[in-house]
């Protein structure tokens, strides 16, 4: 006999968490007929909306794995299970709709991604700009400070250059003045010697 239920699991986070790949792995391994499964929001609460028909011990087996097993990162507040009428779709069918949507989703995932790589790339490439603008500017004012210290060194190696040469000069100066001094020195002892001489002869005279 087939039996269908509507299972409504609710809770602060029940979305974006694999709950329904994980109800769908399961109703697989029971081999159940028909299942569909769909996020909604009711009371401002995230909403799993399961809907199943096969069986009916499949059906209750599936029932008692979900009220016992929850997917990882989970918070469940209710889980309530009622009658359900309408038509629901084979698994396979699910699975197709389910794995379309997923790959969809996916692709529009690695679009924004792509967007948000080229604003990344855009906006770095500024900035890298902008470094090697700062960075040309920094080298040309280095180049102009070797310039100014080049034409420094330039006038400072003229200046002791000129120094030098005085004090070459100033030397040369010194020198002469001392080899004169001492000519002026010899010439004074010749004198001295000469009156020395002359005072003796003029005493041995008047002796």
């Amino acid at each position: 006999m087939t039996v269908k239920k509507r299972i409504i699991i609710k809770g602060d986070k029940v979305h974006n968490i694999g709950y329904r790949p994980f109800l769908m792995e399961k109703a697989q391994e029971l081999k159940i007929l028909n299942f569909h499964a769909k996020d909604i929001k009711e009371d401002g609460k995230q909403v799993v909306d399961v809907r199943v028909g096969g069986e009916g011990t499949k059906i209750d087996n599936f029932l008692k794995f979900v009220d016992k097993n929850l997917p990882e990162h989970a918070e469940v507040e209710s889980i309530s299970v009622e009658e359900y009428e309408g038509d629901i779709m084979t698994l396979k069918e699910f699975s197709r709709v389910f794995s379309a949507s997923q790959l969809s989703k996916i692709v529009q995932t690695g679009i924004g991604m792509l967007d948000k790589q080229d604003k990344t790339i855009e906006v770095l490439g500024a900035k890298i700009d902008n470094h090697a603008k700062k960075t040309e500017d920094g080298f040309s004012k280095t180049d102009q400070n070797f310039a100014i210290l080049r034409d420094d060194y330039g006038k400072i190696s003229k200046d002791l250059t000129k120094a030098i040469q005085g004090i070459e000069q100033v030397a040369k100066n010194t020198e002469k003045l001392l080899e004169k001094s001492e000519e002026d020195r010899g010439e004074f002892r010749d004198s001295i010697n000469k009156l020395a001489n002359a005072i003796l002869k003029l005493a041995e005279k008047t002796g």
